[in-house]
C-alpha cells in the first residue's frame, strides 16, 4: 500500500514532533502492509506553518530517509506537503515554494473545513490552470461538503482527485465526516484514502485496518485500487480515475 498523506516528516508541523516518534510511524506503516509514503508537513497555514520548499526542508527529509536506511525500515518516501490554500497558492505555484507529490504534477490541498464552496472551487480552477491537478484532502470534513456532497461529483467530472481519511471512516471527525466518507466508498465517488497519521498513538500511519474495512464495504479489487493502485499512479504522474469509473 501507498500513503499519500502523512505527516511523519519531524519537527515541522502538529505531527511527528521527534526521529523517534517518525522512526515509531514508519515501523508501524510497514508492519501493516505500507511500502511508501509521501511525506506532506502542513504548508502556507496562516499564522501556524509556513514550511515552503527550502533547503531547510530537504534537509529534514534527507534526514529521515537515512534514519530509515540506518534502522533498515523497507519504506519508500516521497516529497510533498499538504497546501493550506489561500488566494496566493497560484503565486507560490509559480515560484516554486510549493511541492508537489514526488515529482508528479499532483498538489496536495486542503482548505478551512468552514470555507465556503464559491472559494474553494475559483482557487482549484486557479491551481489547474498554473499546470498542477489538485488532489482535495479530505473533502468529508468540509462543512459545505457535508451539506452539498454532489459537489464532489462536480469535482470529480471536474478532473480533481478526492483524498478520503481512513479516521473519517470509522467516525474520527465526527458523524459528518463518517456520513460523507461511507457515502463516498458505496458510491465510488473517490480517488485514494490517506492516513492523514500525525503520530505513532493515535491517527496512525497503520493502513491495514482501512485496506480491510475497504474490502469488506466492496471487494478487494477496490481496496487496491484505493491504497495502491491509483497512489501509485500520482507518483508516476499518470492519470488516475475514481472507483465509480472503473468498478
Amino acid at each position: 500500500m501507498i500513503d499519500l498523506h502523512c505527516h511523519i516528516l519531524p519537527g515541522v508541523d502538529d505531527g511527528s514532533a521527534t526521529d523517534e516518534e517518525s522512526y515509531m510511524m514508519a515501523r508501524l506503516a510497514v508492519d501493516s502492509g505500507v511500502t511508501a509514503i509521501a511525506t506532506t508537513p502542513h504548508c502556507n497555514v496562516p499564522g501556524q506553518f509556513r514550511n515552503y520548499c527550502s533547503e531547510t526542508l530537504r534537509q529534514r527529509f534527507y534526514h529521515l530517509n537515512e534514519l530509515l536506511r540506518q534502522n533498515e525500515i523497507p519504506l519508500k518516501l516521497y516529497t510533498g506537503m499538504e497546501v493550506y490554500v489561500t488566494p496566493e497558492v497560484p503565486q507560490l505555484l509559480r515560484q516554486g515554494k510549493l511541492l508537489p507529490l514526488g515529482d508528479s504534477h499532483y498538489l496536495l490541498v486542503e482548505f478551512g473545513f468552514d470555507e465556503s464552496r464559491r472559494f474553494a472551487e475559483q482557487m482549484l480552477d486557479a491551481i489547474r490552470k498554473e499546470g498542477f491537478t489538485p488532489v482535495i484532502a479530505h473533502p468529508e470534513r468540509y462543512r459545505f461538503v457535508q451539506t452539498e456532497r454532489e459537489c464532489l461529483l462536480r469535482w470529480i467530472d471536474e478532473g480533481y482527485v478526492l483524498q478520503i481519511n481512513k479516521g473519517s471512516l470509522f467516525g474520527m471527525f465526527g458523524r459528518g465526516a463518517a456520513r460523507i466518507s461511507n457515502w463516498c466508498l458505496g458510491e465510488g465517488c473517490l480517488h485514494l484514502i490517506g492516513s492523514d497519521a500525525h503520530s505513532p498513538f493515535r491517527r496512525t500511519t497503520r493502513l491495514e485496518d482501512v485496506w480491510d474495512y475497504a474490502a469488506d464495504c466492496d471487494s478487494t479489487e477496490i481496496a487496491d485500487f484505493l491504497l495502491e493502485g491509483n497512489p501509485s499512479r500520482i507518483l508516476e504522474d499518470q492519470p488516475v480515475r475514481p472507483v465509480l469509473a472503473e468498478f
